[in-house]
């Protein structure tokens, strides 16, 4: 090999070793927030679209680098989330409503995990993460947030959502921290603390 095709696939390190220029690029992923928002706003739209009359009343809310979309508990809810060190995005039902519940939604779930996976795909998983934070979910590679993305993740979502809200609907659990009254405001317990 020459030196001007040596040049033109790899870059040295600051150790003096070959790099090739795929491992540099893979190293530099990076998105905007106008880049992630589209890219929620084209899930969100598609996710509309793609399914029946029933399920399209949602609430999208995209945060830094996840979308939750929420039904009736927003501590039980549906995620996409991206993460650009590891170059995967996780299409996900979370269930993040207290000890108990989260317990119980994973009972009801491992109970039907063979049929979900039949249904949704033998790559879904069913995970306790905490006490009172657990998933069904799946990971795969990604490398950018453009159109074609979005409507694959838009197509594997709608799956999850048609296949996993009627077994929500109907397993009868019941909300836990979601259903308890919210504490005092963080700018009341300043004035009091402040006060004396």
């Amino acid at each position: 090999m020459d030196d001007l095709e040596f040049d033109s696939r790899f870059e040295l390190e600051s150790t003096g070793t070959a790099m090739s220029v795929a491992t540099v690029e893979k190293t530099r992923l990076s998105f905007n927030m106008a880049t992630r928002n589209a890219f929620f706003k084209q899930i969100s739209a598609q996710l509309s679209r793609r399914l029946p009359d029933d399920l399209r009343e949602f609430s999208a809310r995209p945060y830094f680098n996840i979308m939750k979309i929420v039904y009736a508990n927003e501590r039980v809810h549906y995620e996409i989330a991206f993460d650009i060190h590891r170059r995967t995005l996780e299409i996900a039902l979370h269930f993040e409503d207290g000890p108990v519940s989260t317990l119980a939604y994973l009972a009801y779930f491992d109970k039907r995990i063979l049929e979900l996976k039949h249904t949704l795909g033998h790559q879904i998983e069913l995970e306790r993460w905490t006490v009172s934070w657990g998933r069904i979910y799946e990971l795969s590679p990604f490398d950018d947030l453009n159109k074609t993305t979005a409507e694959r993740v838009a197509a594997r979502l709608a799956e999850y959502v048609e296949t996993l809200q009627p077994l929500l609907n109907q397993c009868g659990i019941p909300p836990e921290r979601s259903a308890q009254p919210a504490g005092p405001s963080r700018e009341r317990w300043r004035r009091k603390s402040s006060g004396g």
